[in-house]
């Protein structure tokens, strides 16, 4: 059932994404993304990857004893290198990991203002949310009392 309480924290919910979508952050994202969908080269590196992609799954089927294993392997890393070492890719990849942390620290804010004590799944290992002093993501040798 919905309350007013509910209703306004779902509007401020709306500002806050408002909000994120203005943001510089947000806005290289979509130029990213958009160079990325658009880029013809990087349309062709993707085909080829899906492609060689195709018979590397069958070849897992096999493992080793299908007998093109080894070159499929081969052809398989250096075309993911290929794409993902493309400018285009590369930069959209860094926008949206620079995207997911600002998105991961809102939930973290948002959550830890709640209580100390929520569980933040941020998919990201590596994510710390030290600047609320509740976390430590070196497992304690840092010295700080978690």
């Amino acid at each position: 059932m919905f309350t007013v309480e509910t209703v306004h924290i779902l509007d401020q919910s709306d500002e806050l994404s408002a909000c994120i979508k203005e943001s510089d952050i947000y806005q290289e994202y979509q130029e990213a993304k958009y160079r990325l969908e658009t880029d013809l080269e990087v349309r062709i590196l993707k085909q080829k990857f899906d492609q060689i992609k195709s018979h590397y799954d069958d070849c897992l089927r096999f493992g080793r004893y299908h007998p093109d294993y080894n070159r499929v392997m081969k052809e398989t890393r250096q075309q993911k290198r290929a794409y993902e070492m493309h400018p285009v890719v590369s930069n959209f990849k860094t926008k949206e990991t620079a995207l997911q942390n600002l998105l991961d620290e809102v939930i973290s804010i948002v959550s830890y203002s709640v209580s100390n004590n929520v569980k933040v799944d941020t998919g990201n290992p590596f994510f710390s949310s030290d600047s609320h002093g509740d976390s430590c993501s070196t497992g304690g040798s840092c010295g700080c009392s978690s």
